[in-house]
């Protein structure tokens, strides 16, 4: 993840990939937007590219909402327009 802040907007590029074990794996790259609200970051996906066997497939955009719990840590949880949900924790590398 790699973000941008200017006062409470932010904008960057989120990437993960989506597994599920012996089935699957997409690797997903959202370009995202948003804003700091009541110590919250609220993201949307503005562009998305998903790779999924070395091919580009359909992936529906995220919404994110993530806190920061710790001083290195945050924790979030993800959206797509069909409420499909996902959780998430990430650690600062130092």
């Amino acid at each position: 993840m790699e973000l941008r802040q200017a006062g409470n907007e932010v904008n960057g590029v989120f990437s993960f990939a989506e597994e599920v074990k012996n089935n699957y794996r997409i690797q997903v790259t959202e370009k995202v937007k948003g804003t700091i609200t009541d110590g919250k970051l609220l993201l949307e996906s503005v562009d998305v590219k998903a790779i999924q066997n070395g091919r580009e497939i359909s992936y529906l955009p995220n919404t994110f909402e993530i806190q920061h719990i710790a001083e290195n840590q945050l924790v979030g949880s993800t959206y797509d327009s069909e409420n499909v949900c996902g959780v998430f924790v990430l650690k600062r590398k130092i």
